[in-house]
């Protein structure tokens, strides 16, 4: 059989068709360079002069996947975060624009883990990274964001304190950024307060809230636009 340049050609567009998609293998999930999210972020807390006077200040958080790679079995997407502040109350003083600037996210099968550290690639340690979702999401289940380690004392083990996250709801919302389906209501559970959160499958998160059991302080972000990557 002679070679056929032509036939040749759409087998290699064929596998590097294939290996575009497997390098995000979770579909609920969007880690395709370019992805990106935009959200309102409101913040209050107590005024510092005056211990009864709660402050507040106004947002916009983006949120864009930068780069995506594949190290080892998993798939590392980095993150860059960015603040700009909308308005605030006289006297708030916190910047957020000081904050970390960026994150990952570590794809290991049905797993997404989160960092907010540099990642080193070269030793890159499951168990030292925050577990953000277990795909598929269902009513009721429920996992521990932080690992166990029974041989170290000094971790976490009491994961209904330290945060267990747990799906709680199920259904379709509507946000300034769209109408979603497949969404999933989570709550992490802490002694400090619970977080609450909205995970829409194909798109992320596209709403966040939380209240502090003590102190008066909190926040609550909702997503505003969303654009996918490129795959």
């Amino acid at each position: 059989m002679k070679n056929n340049p032509l036939f040749a050609f759409l087998i290699l567009v064929f596998v590097t068709g294939c290996a575009a998609q497997t390098a995000n293998a979770l579909p609920e999930f969007p880690l395709d360079k370019g992805t990106t999210w935009v959200y309102s972020y409101s913040v209050y807390d107590t005024s510092t002069t005056n211990p009864n006077q709660i402050i507040k200040a106004a947002y916009q958080l983006t949120e864009t996947v930068v780069e995506t790679e594949t190290i080892s079995n998993y798939v590392v997407g980095r993150v860059e975060r960015e603040y700009q502040v909308v308005n605030s109350d006289s006297g708030w003083i916190s910047d957020l624009s000081n904050q970390p600037n960026e994150f990952w996210y570590v794809v290991n099968g049905n797993q997404v883990f989160e960092k907010n550290q540099p990642l080193d690639a070269a030793h890159l340690k499951l168990e030292e990274l925050i577990l953000d979702y277990e795909f598929p999401l269902s009513i009721g289940k429920d996992w521990c964001l932080f690992s166990q380690n029974p041989k170290n004392p000094k971790q976490i083990t009491d994961c209904e304190v330290i945060g267990k996250r747990q799906v709680t709801g199920q259904g379709a919302y509507e946000t300034p950024a769209g109408n979603f389906d497949q969404c999933y209501d989570l709550i992490d559970y802490f002694n400090g307060g619970n977080v609450f959160q909205t995970f829409c499958n194909g798109v992320g998160v596209i709403y966040m809230k939380f209240d502090h059991a003590g102190t008066r302080f909190g926040y609550e972000q909702t997503l505003i636009e969303y654009s996918s990557g490129v795959h």
